[in-house]
């Protein structure tokens, strides 16, 4: 797994697990995000996730969009 989409309420947290995620992610946002990136703050619209894993998916990298776990 290269990328992970995690729900998080209405939103998904991006988060990249290799190298080939981190790189691919670089070359697809802009400088200004990087460092959110890096640190796994940035915080996804739905639409958005959908288009990046389409897009990631479609270059061959590997990614996850994951529901949110909910302890009971």
């Amino acid at each position: 797994m290269d990328i992970t989409l995690t729900s998080v309420g209405e939103s998904y947290n991006l988060k990249h697990r290799t190298v080939m995620g981190m790189l691919w992610l670089q070359t697809h946002f802009a400088d200004e995000t990087w460092d959110l990136i890096c640190s796994g703050q940035v915080n996804l619209n739905r639409q958005s996730s959908e288009s990046l894993y389409n897009d990631a998916t479609a270059a061959g990298v590997s990614v996850s969009m994951l529901p949110s776990v909910v302890c009971s």
